[in-house]
């Protein structure tokens, strides 16, 4: 069963986004990183660089049209159309795409929310159309946490 874990609340939206793509990568999942366009994932590439001393995310960059850079690993992408990914690719979605409407969607995917209104309102959408779609939700509150 595909599932979507929501982690809300989050103070710093790139930097915890970076934090689980290091985590996602170590485990040996593929991830794909997915912004709302591509000022967002330049900035995105640069902070995967950077975000932490000791951690190091080696990671392409995906554009339509073009074959993925890498079998495994971590690819950033954007654009209007959701590409095909592999049942075994997490997907990080960072825009306000739904992936549950795929036809074959990813088996996860992990939304990150910020503390501000508009982006809890745009979850509670994403939410109701993964829960619609027959995905397992999970909620991870992160409020009060760095």
């Amino acid at each position: 069963m595909a599932a979507a874990s929501f982690y809300t609340h989050v103070a710093d939206v790139p930097l915890f986004a970076c934090k689980l793509v290091h985590k996602a990568y170590a485990s040996g999942s593929r991830v794909l990183v997915w912004l709302a366009d591509e000022d967002a994932m330049a900035r995105f590439d640069a902070l995967l660089w950077s975000f932490e001393a000791t951690a190091f995310v080696p990671h392409h960059i995906w554009r339509d049209g073009r074959q993925p850079a890498a079998e495994q690993g971590v690819l950033l992408a954007c654009g209007r159309q959701l590409p095909a990914v592999t049942a075994d690719t997490v997907v990080l979605n960072l825009s306000d795409a739904h992936w549950c409407a795929l036809q074959q969607p990813p088996q996860r995917v992990l939304e990150i929310v910020a503390d501000d209104v508009e982006q809890l309102a745009a979850a509670r959408q994403r939410f109701a159309a993964y829960r619609s779609a027959g995905f397992d939700i999970q909620h991870h509150s992160r409020a009060g946490k760095n």
